[in-house]
């Protein structure tokens, strides 16, 4: 799987992929640098876990990106997995899709080889679409865009260091909660270039 194996899954995504610090300062640190664009959204704080010990759905996209991060965090790939629908896909470094929830499980064990550290910093959130029913808008999609720095191990055993952007994209459910749609720690930058520098 290219680059991305050595580089980043944010969400994205991206990842996940909010508030000031969700995932301690160690792996994972999210700090919203532009809020979001939806007058409904505010900074998302901790998601515990229901008295069953099931970890808690997504009521926003800013809480979906927190849930992420704390799973990447965790290395919990199962925790990582229900947080993405079935056909969700993540985009490779080279521009191939990794699509599903097998060839994502597959990553994610993969890439945590790497010991990855991973900082994101959403800058901005935008919500569209969606069905009205009654007092609720339902079935949105989101957008959560912005830039990440990633620190793991190389195959020569050094630590590398990367930057980039992220467009990660992600869809609300019937029932309000949120899943990715799509990770993609490698949107169109103008040119060929690669997205980190």
């Amino acid at each position: 799987m290219s680059k991305i194996k050595l580089t980043l899954s944010i969400a994205t995504s991206a990842i996940a992929f909010t508030a000031a610090s969700i995932a301690g300062p160690t792996f994972i640190q999210t700090q919203v640098a532009n809020a979001s664009t939806a007058a409904d959204e505010s900074p998302a704080t901790a998601v515990p876990a229901d008295v069953r010990g099931t970890p808690k759905s997504a009521g926003t996209p800013a809480e979906l990106l927190q849930l992420l991060g704390e799973r990447i965090k965790a290395k919990d790939v199962d925790g990582i997995i229900a947080l993405h629908e079935s056909e969700a896909a993540v985009v490779n470094y080279d521009g191939s899709i990794i699509r599903g929830h097998k060839e994502i499980r597959a990553f994610y064990v993969d890439w945590f080889k790497s010991d990855p550290v991973l900082t994101v910093n959403p800058r901005q959130t935008v919500l569209a679409g969606g069905k009205r029913t009654g007092d609720k808008v339902r079935n949105r999609t989101a957008a959560i865009m912005g830039d990440y720095s990633l620190e793991q191990t190389a195959p020569d055993g050094s630590r590398e260091k990367f930057t980039g952007n992220f467009c990660d994209t992600v869809q609300e459910q019937p029932n309000g909660t949120w899943l990715y749609v799509q990770d993609n720690p490698y949107p169109p930058h103008g040119s060929a270039a690669p997205a980190h520098h």
